[in-house]
């Protein structure tokens, strides 16, 4: 009778702690599968950030293309009218001086050199 004792309590004692460590297990496959959705979610929101920042500068790209014939335009336009006149007040002139430094700086549109010889003409009617 004591053998079948001593026999069942430890068959009682394996299952419990067959038991716990099951438990265990479980709460530890659980907080890691949390873990897992929690990374896959960061990696997915920074793939769609990379997506937004690309098409944002794809669109800064474009608007600087805009804003740079826009200037070219306006520059060129300027400037003829100055020369036909045949006059540029000092205003006129730092306006318009302004508005090539901005086209051909490469810190901002980075423009051609296209107008270089138009704003010399017009610079010489200063004097």
């Amino acid at each position: 009778m004591e053998v079948l004792a001593v026999i069942l309590g430890g068959a009682v004692g394996a299952a419990l702690v067959t038991g716990v460590f099951s438990i265990i297990r479980w709460k530890l496959d659980r907080k890691a599968k949390k873990e897992d959705a929690q990374e896959q979610k960061q990696v997915t929101d920074c793939a769609a950030r990379k997506q937004e920042i690309a098409e944002l500068r794809r669109l800064v790209e474009v608007l600087m293309d805009a804003d740079r014939t826009i200037l070219y335009d306006r520059i060129k336009h300027l400037a003829k009218t100055y020369i036909r006149r045949g006059s540029v007040t000092i205003d006129e002139w730092e306006d318009l001086s302004m508005m090539h430094k901005v086209y051909h700086d490469k810190d901002k549109l980075d423009g051609n050199g296209f107008l270089d010889e138009l704003m010399e003409t017009v610079k010489k009617l200063l004097e």
